[in-house]
Parts: C-alpha cells; sequence; structure tokens
C-alpha cells in the first residue's frame, strides 16, 4: 500500500526529552511506520499507510499531553488536560525547596521524588501511573513531586532531563529513573 508522509505541527513541545515519548504514541497507530519528532521546529514528521486515518494519529498525539496546532481546543478541553496535569493527590505532595531537607533528606523511610514540570507533557502521562503506585505504597514510602521551574534543589542531583524519578534511602539517592521510566521497575526498586 502506498505511503504518504506528514509533518504536523505541534504546540506546547517544551520538552527535548519527551519527543521519544510522543514518537512512541504515533508509532502504535495501526498503519503508521515511522515518527519523527523535531524539537527545535515543534513538529512531527509521521510516515504512514495513505489509509490510515489522519485522527488516529492526532489523537495518538493528545494522549501523551501534545496538540495538534492546527486544531482548536475548546476551553472545556484545555480546563479537563489542565486537570489531567495537575493529578492532585494526598498520595503524592507537591515538594518545595524548604520541605526538602526534613521530607526527603531527614526521612526514616524511603523517600520517591518526581522531579517534572507542569509543561512537561511525559510527566503529565507519568503522574497518574505514579500517583496510583503512591496509593499501593502509602505507609511504606512516601512520594513526592518538585516542580523544577519552581525549586533549585533538583540541580544538586543532577537532574538533566524530565521526569526524572529519585528514590531516596537514608536521605541519600538510591535508585534513579530517566524519562522512559516503566512504573513495574520502580514499584520493584521499592520492595
Amino acid at each position: 500500500m502506498p505511503e504518504v508522509t506528514k509533518e504536523i505541527a505541534i504546540t506546547r513541545m517544551d520538552c527535548p526529552t519527551c519527543v521519544v515519548t510522543l514518537e512512541r504514541s504515533v508509532l502504535k497507530v495501526p498503519g503508521v511506520t515511522k515518527a519523527q519528532g523535531n524539537y527545535l521546529k515543534k513538529t512531527l514528521k509521521v510516515t504512514m499507510d495513505e489509509s490510515t486515518p489522519l485522527a488516529a494519529v492526532e489523537k495518538a498525539i493528545e494522549d501523551v499531553g501534545y496538540q495538534v496546532a492546527y486544531k482548536k481546543y475548546s476551553s472545556s478541553l484545555s480546563k479537563l488536560m489542565g486537570l489531567f496535569s495537575r493529578g492532585d493527590s494526598k498520595a503524592i505532595t507537591s515538594i518545595s525547596d524548604g520541605d526538602f531537607p526534613d521530607k526527603v533528606l531527614k526521612s526514616q523511610k524511603p523517600v520517591t521524588v518526581l522531579f517534572s514540570s507542569e509543561g512537561c507533557p511525559s510527566c503529565r502521562v507519568l503522574k497518574p501511573q505514579i500517583k496510583a503506585l503512591a496509593e499501593k505504597q502509602a505507609g511504606h514510602t512516601d512520594f513526592y513531586d518538585m516542580d523544577v521551574t519552581h525549586t533549585e534543589s533538583w540541580k544538586e542531583y543532577n537532574v538533566m532531563g524530565l521526569p526524572t524519578v529519585i528514590v531516596f534511602r537514608g536521605g541519600k539517592p538510591a535508585e534513579r529513573f530517566g524519562a522512559m521510566l516503566n512504573v513495574g521497575e520502580l514499584e520493584r526498586a521499592l520492595t
């Protein structure tokens, strides 16, 4: 079957390490043979069978928190996406630089810190998974979310890409997971 290549403009592509998540999501669409993101141009070049519906590709883009530049999104959808990104939960709490020493470094039990940013689509996709794990681990491990755009503590732990998850034991980093985090691996590290 003949293939076509489309270059799709993406809004909110602010995280160079998140491009891989976007590409992987689109590659799951039946008929898509290649997906290549360009962080600088904020585009995604997709090669697919000509019978592959563009709407399926757009949905895969939206499923990981990005928006297609040529589509109009209603304010209610934007609000819904915003709620999804916040993931407010008692199981995972936001932490500031001031709280970091007492809650993380002086804790007697393991502490898992998600270093993220509101503008990071991969972070928005990962947060609900971390929240579910935090609820499972309640009482055994404390979970915190540190927004790197409003804090400085993350710089001491060589956080170079988002999301990054670090498990602290006895106040020291014991396990580290990058953008391609498998939550199952994190769960095994905590048991």
